[in-house]
């Protein structure tokens, strides 16, 4: 049996198709798995490292309006569609899965005027624009939230949570102190906020961190902070004596291993409203401030926070109501009342969806054998 899983730009595309391309090799032990994604997005580095045969194909992505590169999105997404049609066929794949991004349409809109049968991820609270484009020609779709069955035909729409790797959370009898420990510069015993700007990092929350870093380590809280690459430098410049001071520790980017061990290391998570992120938070039964992304298409981070919300599983902070100070009085009332962080703690325990690869995998055997 063949899967061709496609998606890529971003983490929370990437992410959830090499998780289920790594359940489906687990359980089929004569399966063979293709990625094709973009040859210039960040999948094209990451997805060869897991050992996944990866296929690059062309992709360009598509501005909110109107604008002089229209044209050429709209070339690479056909020159994207007809090479993905040759991989899809030299293959000879049985099914294939698109987990967004501009380079899914390609793949999946061509494996559908070959026949193949196919599904969809679409995780978001409010699907973005591939997705609606591509539930027409899928024969399965799969989502995070009840309330996006009403985005999509409900006859072929199934929730099953957000698939996850693995690797995503360490194992139960790792501590919280000994995970701490791999990071130098945290302690074992302090109260550790985790700071999540997703995989290119957040510069709004990345600006509060800093001008609260200071209160918050004479608070007693240690700063464990993925800042995203491209400010790394920037911030770890700027933070020098906080460094040098102890308790103030800034990543550029957290590999799947060291992610695990810092949400396990986490008392609570600053983070934005990005579903990968937040399903990672969720597994780790972890409390958390979401600061969904403003600019997000059809502002769908403020929807996957607001659903969290309403279980009690995540405080919502709008971006432009958080400041230092208001971070500095979040965190020391959570921390002053346990009771609460870990009622928040529990109901993320509830609304993940552990299982969710494997039911996506349920889902794409029975479309294969359906075939």
């Amino acid at each position: 049996m063949r899967l061709v899983v496609s998606g890529g730009g971003t983490g929370g595309h990437i992410f959830p198709a090499i998780a289920v391309a790594e359940e489906f090799l687990r359980r089929h032990s004569d399966g063979e798995v293709l990625f094709i994604g973009s040859r210039n997005g960040m999948e094209a580095s990451i997805v060869p490292s897991t050992g996944i045969p990866f296929q690059g194909v062309t992709a360009r992505k598509l501005t909110r309006v109107l604008s002089p590169d229209t044209p050429l999105v709209a070339l690479s997404l056909g020159k994207g569609y007809l090479e993905a049609r040759r991989y899809l066929r030299a293959f000879r794949a049985d099914v294939i899965l698109g987990t967004g991004g501009y380079v899914a349409a390609a793949a999946v809109l061509a494996g559908a005027s070959m026949g193949l049968p196919g599904a969809i991820l679409a995780p978001d609270m409010v699907p973005g624009r591939t997705n609606l484009l591509l539930a027409r020609a899928v024969n399965r779709i799969c989502v995070t939230f009840n309330e996006s069955i009403s985005y999509f035909p409900a006859a072929k729409t199934t929730v099953t949570g957000m698939p996850l790797r693995d690797g995503v959370s360490l194992p139960l009898e790792v501590t919280r102190e000994q995970a701490r420990c791999t990071f130098s510069g945290l302690q074992q015993d302090r109260f550790t906020l985790l700071i999540l700007g997703g995989s290119q990092g957040a510069r709004a929350i990345n600006q509060v961190v800093c001008d609260a870093a200071q209160e918050l380590l004479g608070a007693g809280v240690q700063i464990l902070h993925q800042t995203g690459t491209r400010n790394y430098e920037e911030i770890r410049s700027a933070s020098t004596t906080l460094i040098e001071r102890g308790g103030y520790v800034p990543v550029p980017f957290l590999s799947p291993q060291e992610m695990a061990a810092a949400l396990r290391a986490a008392d609570l998570v600053l983070c934005r409203g990005g579903i990968s992120t937040l399903s990672e938070v969720t597994h780790n039964h972890l409390p958390a401030i979401v600061v969904p992304l403003p600019t997000a298409y059809a502002d769908h981070q403020t929807f996957n926070a607001h659903a969290l919300e309403a279980l009690g599983a995540c405080i919502l902070k709008r971006q432009g109501d958080l400041n230092a100070e208001v971070l500095v009085r979040e965190v020391a009332e959570l921390r002053a009342n346990p009771v609460r962080l870990t009622a928040i703690a529990e109901a993320a325990a509830n609304a993940g969806k552990p299982d969710a690869a494997q039911q996506v995998c349920n889902m794409l055997d029975e479309l294969a054998a359906g075939q």
